[in-house]
């Protein structure tokens, strides 16, 4: 073959190669407007039919809607509201309690404790309003936990320190003033939470009317919202991602399950109670014969295990804040104190949450709605580690290394 009569060939290959690349339709960009993420705060997945909803179940017609939201161990709020926003377990981003020892600064973190809040050397990972102001996008966090400190060295555009006594509706108010500021200064990523149905989950129980009337709540907080944003000329353009961090069972003081007569409490350092607890055992005391000795005592409602034994599914082995031993009761059981019990049985809560994710009253609820979603789409249970991800995808984030995968992304982004 003469050389000038290759050169043509490839010419021609070229051309060909353009021309056909031209046809192919692009890919289409994701959604530049707002990008709003919502807690419901204790909203177990089957609020959403059991209760006045309107508002959210609207939205979850419209949108993407997975029948129930499955809960990182321990379902408690602080882990899970974290991992809702790393995309990892709680045992990969640190937060592996609502309280929990850490034995290297021998201190307790606590949820209500500003200084657990405020100092970054407790919470791992990377959030996404940090993915997001790493990569130029402005982020605001009205409450969230985790959003009050540093990470990464730095800090969401705006934020706010976490009031409870802030009604649902100041709350919403407060949000909305942030899209009233010029637009290069409003954010493109925002948090929301609400915490009125955990509340009435707790003190009432999730079968109570004033479980319903919390739900109704937060419908019409959600509502307000919608309503602002449309004033503003931004409904249209705002993607709404509505998550709730567990479920809610019903307890109460019949069906309790007393430390002390499971072990000689004076030998460890009780870290955890509740629907799961954890004990530390003091220096010199032998773990392998301290485990044995509250086995041998357990009753069927309650599971004991190693901290290297606590089952894969769980995601619950690696590191030292997680106890030693850690223990689990069955769905309606609670591990406690007998410790001033006469007193604390009286006022003791009607629902709680932590027990095993799989159980089903301790489903969470997942909608997005808006243009980065799909509309009316049911998809099945899903886990909250892949939530991370659809945020970023959804904003045109490259996500921090985390435990989730594509699968939501896959779900519920437009494309």
């Amino acid at each position: 073959m003469k050389p000038r009569f290759r050169v043509l060939l490839l010419v021609a290959a070229i051309v060909s190669l353009l021309v056909s690349s031209c046809t192919i339709s692009p890919k289409p960009a994701m959604a530049d407007g707002p990008l709003i993420l919502i807690s419901l705060d204790g909203f177990r997945w089957d609020y959403l039919q059991k209760y006045d909803a309107p508002t959210l179940r609207e939205l979850a017609s419209g949108g993407v809607h997975a029948t129930r939201l499955t809960p990182s161990f321990p379902s408690k709020t602080f882990p899970n509201h974290y991992t809702i926003v790393t995309g990892l377990y709680p045992e990969h981003h640190g937060i592996v309690s609502n309280w929990f020892f850490d034995p290297e600064s021998k201190e307790t973190f606590g949820m209500s404790k500003v200084e657990s809040n405020t100092q970054s050397r407790w919470w791992g990972g990377e959030p996404v309003w940090i993915t997001a102001e790493k990569q130029g996008v402005r982020a605001a966090c009205f409450f969230w936990p985790g959003s009050e400190m540093e990470n990464h060295g730095l800090r969401p555009s705006l934020y706010t320190a976490f009031d409870g006594k802030m009604t649902s509706a100041k709350r919403v108010d407060g949000l909305l003033a942030w899209f009233d500021l010029p637009p290069a200064q409003r954010p493109r990523l925002s948090t929301l939470y609400f915490d009125v149905v955990d509340h009435a989950g707790h003190k009432y129980g999730p079968d109570a009317p004033e479980t319903g009337a919390a739900v109704k709540e937060v419908d019409n907080a959600v509502a307000q919202l919608l309503a602002g944003l449309a004033a503003r000329g931004l409904r249209d353009k705002t993607s709404l991602v509505i998550v709730s961090d567990h479920g809610m069972s019903e307890c109460g003081p019949d069906k309790v399950i007393f430390l002390e007569n499971l072990m000689d409490v004076s030998q460890v350092q009780v870290e955890s109670t509740g629907p799961n607890g954890g004990v530390r055992p003091k220096p010199g005391v032998d773990l392998a014969t301290l485990v044995a000795g509250i086995r041998a005592k357990a009753p069927p409602q309650l599971r004991v295990y190693l901290r290297a034994e606590v089952p894969a599914r769980f995601h619950y082995n690696e590191g030292e804040r997680i106890p030693p031993i850690v223990l689990t009761a069955d769905d309606h059981w609670n591990i406690e104190s007998n410790v001033g019990w006469p007193n604390r049985q009286l006022t003791y809560v009607r629902g709680t949450h932590g027990w095993d994710p799989a159980t089903s009253n301790m489903g969470a609820l997942f909608i997005a709605s808006g243009p980065a979603f799909k509309h009316h789409v049911e998809i099945p249970d899903v886990e909250n580690i892949h939530i991370y991800n659809l945020l970023c995808s959804a904003l045109g984030l490259k996500p921090a290394p985390n435990d989730g995968d594509q699968r939501l992304v896959r779900a519920a982004l437009a494309q």
